[in-house]
């Protein structure tokens, strides 16, 4: 019986902890989480999302855990406003939400052992990791669940679908909130409107035809170095506009920094050209302050780039 009691508050520890003091323990844990994380190349930068091979700072660790909780604590607590029937106190949902992220600090903590995928093609550790991850995520999950349906009084069907709904919300709003929080971090102008007019375009496109494959490679670097990621799309075909708009340009640039350092300079005097059958590939060497890469740029015959790649020099 004691041990059906234990396994009891392993998934629902808040009848006996909550308020200040389940805050205090929760927001510790997620301290300890954010240090041992970043240790580890682990970072949280959005709700229920592990990325893994990071290179963000501390304060910007801080950050994202911090941005993650509030963001989940509101949407709980807005929740169970617009549901729940009885008095809600904030500081029971604030301390509830927080102490729901302890799973997270073993998981930190058993990335210690070789368990993270070296790259795209391990694909031993990616099942490893998919087995280890998953039931962590599973258990913060009941562990959120429990917390909002205990701070905020509610049971049955309403509290399932408020759930939900709350927890959607929270990773669509985490989502967005990390590329304006990343975005400010690495890139080095304001994160601009992904969306011109087609009667702007159309000059751009016009402009664009009488340049060069290098200087239009010198005006996509530039456009790099600054963080408009919209006037790299101008260079774009078809196909590449609707696979990589600037939007998730900007997120997959984001990333880069995360993994290799943030961005410092691009070597054009190093630059290689090499033609094939259907493309030109231009080479860029790109400095990171934790790696070397190179910027690889596909034009087809009609001058348009067709791929672009951003691979770790060997």
């Amino acid at each position: 019986m004691n041990h059906l009691n234990d396994m009891k508050y392993l998934v629902n520890p808040f009848e006996r902890i909550a308020g200040w003091q389940a805050l205090f323990i929760g927001l510790t844990v997620m301290a300890l989480t954010t240090v041992i994380g970043k240790i580890n190349q682990i970072a949280f930068v959005r709700v229920l999302y592990i990325g893994f091979g990071a290179t963000i700072d501390y304060s910007t660790a801080f950050a994202m855990q911090a941005a993650n909780f509030l963001i989940l604590f509101l949407m709980m607590w807005l929740a169970g406003i617009c549901f729940s029937k009885s008095k809600i106190r904030v500081i029971d949902v604030a301390g509830t939400i927080a102490l729901a992220h302890a799973p997270l600090l073993l998981l930190t903590m058993v990335c210690f052992l070789p368990v993270i995928p070296a790259n795209l093609y391990d694909t031993s550790r990616w099942v490893v990791w998919g087995l280890i991850t998953i039931p962590f995520i599973i258990w913060m999950v009941a562990l959120m669940y429990n917390a909002y349906t205990v701070s905020c009084h509610l049971k049955g069907g309403k509290a399932i679908i408020s759930f939900i709904g709350a927890l959607l919300t929270a990773v669509i709003v985490s989502y967005f909130v990390s590329i304006f929080l990343l975005g400010s971090l690495f890139a080095n102008v304001p994160i601009k409107n992904v969306f011109s007019s087609t009667s702007k375009e159309n000059i751009v496109l016009v402009a664009t035809d009488s340049l060069t494959i290098h200087q239009k490679t010198e005006n996509v670097v530039k456009a790099f170095e600054q963080g408009d990621f919209d006037a790299i799309t101008v260079y774009f075909d078809e196909t590449m506009k609707k696979g990589l708009p600037a939007s998730v340009l900007k997120m997959a640039w984001i990333q880069n920094n995360m993994l290799y350092g943030k961005f410092e300079k691009a070597d054009l005097d190093n630059l290689k050209e090499t033609t094939t059958e259907k493309y030109d590939v231009v080479q860029v060497p790109l400095i990171f302050q934790k790696e070397k890469c190179e910027l690889r740029l596909a034009f087809n015959k009609d001058g348009s780039i067709s791929g672009l790649y951003i691979l770790p020099l060997q």
